[in-house]
């Protein structure tokens, strides 16, 4: 094989113990994976080979969803971190709202490492257009109607553009049929022979990458080790697998066997269990609080970039057709209050004509301050919050939030500030779109029922509890931005950290949908009994003298 770049680093594992639940994977290995050469990791589905790449390349924190692990991995000198190494998934992972370029662009501009190679390398120094080339990608055909095969070289040229010392190959053969498996592996040679990375493939379809690698470790789960095996015994690989694959059928604890029910019947372990749970997920809630509000400062890498995934995110949320949603039910809000009122009040003919100015200062007050805040904010928690949610949850499932790691791109820069700055942009902005609508309904509603009163004399009424004399702002404009501002902050975070949770399959993307529309709708809920207590408090009339 050629000899590794400059830039290429060399993986060393030590003293790595990974768990997955009370499974243990890994006890205490130390490897190297040599720089500048292709390595394989191989072994039976199922036994952790993808948690493995996912610690080396730093996208797993040492706890978390039950998956824990100790030890250290080194990227060169430095310790593994996302960003460092480059990652081509399975699944891809591209952003499919990007155009071919853009994914390679944002790679190169919205990801930009600390480790990029000096100007003049031939990474650093190649146009995004000239790595699509380079992989024979169409750069005028949309992200989502690429075939299987041109998502593959999208993939690896976002990631080559993005210079990594790493390359690590998450399953590129899985499922393919030996034809294309064979040009992939033809694809992982052309790209190593040009660019001379350091290059990890975890696979259990070894048989059509042996002939392009430099070295074999095996995944063992019966020893909990990663064992380098020696070329010459690279022949009898699937002697040594066979049994190794009938055991791990047989490693993953079962919710029946003795040991599982016993510990059910262990009420005290559940209850504990419990409260660790509650005080965990208590002290995860004020992390993200706390993580949301720190969001609204713009951290971005490419402030082009940041601006993109905030026009991407005020589209969900405010977009034509949730202004239209909200003004749909302000028409309904505003038709509803006036006809209704004033068509089934009691005794009309004796007491309307008495209490009409009354009657139509209530409606204008309880529409502004209460009615259409409360409706408004609920509609955009359960439809903007869903919509949001499952854009979120959909990068989650789709890998694209791991592969922004990768790439240096913080999804809390470019997701979570974006998303947090359309909230509060996009709330007031429909709350105002249903308020007119609401008084535009309740205006034409009151004109077709007293034609004699006319819009005139329900303008004056109307308003007569909102203007203020010499003032632009209606009377409890801020007690209204405060409470729109407090549910638009709340909707948002929890819009995305549902989204953000994890997700093994498309049920729970819809799940952390539903979700969001049960937390974010009981949340706007809760803020605005919150602040009628206080908000109309001096509006109490004076207690009776006695």
């Amino acid at each position: 094989m050629s000899e590794p770049s400059e830039q290429a680093a060399a993986i060393r594992l030590k003293g790595l113990s990974v768990k997955a639940g009370q499974r243990l994977l890994l006890d205490s290995v130390d490897a190297e994976f040599p720089a500048g050469r292709i390595s394989l990791i191989i072994g039976p589905s199922g036994v952790g080979k993808s948690i493995l790449l996912k610690i080396i390349a730093g996208l797993l924190p040492r706890q978390a969803d039950g998956i824990g692990y100790s030890g250290n991995v080194w990227l060169g000198q430095r310790p593994s971190a996302p960003g460092l190494a480059g990652v081509v998934f399975q699944s891809f992972a591209l952003l499919d709202e990007l155009s071919p370029l853009e994914n390679v662009d944002f790679a190169r501009e919205a990801g930009a490492r600390n480790h990029r190679a000096p100007a003049g390398h031939s990474a650093s120094s190649q146009s995004s257009r000239q790595w699509l080339d380079e992989l024979q990608v169409p750069a005028d055909v949309p992200t989502a109607r690429l075939s299987g095969g041109q998502r593959q070289r999208l993939a690896l040229a976002r990631t080559l553009a993005n210079d990594p010392p790493v390359l690590l190959y998450d399953e590129p053969t899985s499922g393919l049929d030996p034809s294309t498996a064979k040009r992939v592996t033809e694809l992982i040679r052309e790209t190593h022979l040009r660019h001379r990375k350091t290059s990890v493939v975890v696979t259990h379809d070894y048989l059509s990458l042996l002939p392009i690698a430099d070295h074999v470790f095996l995944f063992d789960p019966q020893l909990k080790r990663l064992l380098e095996i020696p070329r010459e015994d690279w022949p009898r690989l699937t002697e040594r697998l066979e049994p190794l694959v009938i055991a791990s059928g047989d490693s993953t604890p079962s919710a029946h066997s003795p040991e599982s029910a016993s510990r059910w019947r262990d009420w005290g372990h559940t209850l504990k269990q419990s409260a660790h749970r509650f005080l965990r997920g208590t002290s995860d809630s004020l992390v993200a609080a706390g993580t949301a509000l720190a969001s609204l400062v713009p951290i971005w890498k490419s402030i082009k970039w940041g601006l993109r995934f905030c026009w991407h995110y005020l589209l969900l949320v405010c977009g034509p057709t949730a202004i239209a949603y909200l003004f749909m039910a302000g028409l309904i809000n505003g038709f509803v209050t006036t006809y209704f009122t004033f068509e089934f009040f009691p005794f009309a003919v004796y007491t309307e004509p008495l209490l009409i100015e009354e009657l139509l200062k209530a409606i204008g007050f309880a529409i502004y301050r209460i009615f259409c805040p409360i409706l408004a904010c609920i509609l955009i928690a359960a439809r903007c919050g869903a919509a949001v949610t499952a854009d979120v949850g959909g990068r989650q499932y789709g890998n694209q939030i791991e592969a922004m790691q990768t790439l240096g791109a913080s999804p809390r820069s470019y997701l979570l500030t974006p998303i947090m700055w359309s909230f509060l942009i996009g709330t007031p902005l429909l709350v105002y779109v249903c308020f007119y609508a609401s008084t535009l309904a309740s205006l034409l509603s009151f004109s077709w029922s007293h034609p004699e009163r006319g819009p005139d004399f329900w303008d004056h009424y109307y308003h007569i509890r909102l203007r203020q004399v010499d003032q632009p702002l209606f009377d409890g404009f801020y007690w209204m931005i405060s409470k729109i501002v407090t549910s638009a902050l709340g909707i948002g975070a929890i819009s995305y950290f549902r989204g953000r949770t994890t997700k093994l399959s498309s049920s729970d993307v819809s799940r952390s949908v539903t979700s969001t529309i049960l937390w974010a709708t009981l949340y706007v809920l809760a803020v605005h009994y919150v602040f009628a207590l206080f908000e109309f408090e001096h509006l109490r009339p004076p207690p009776p003298a006695e």
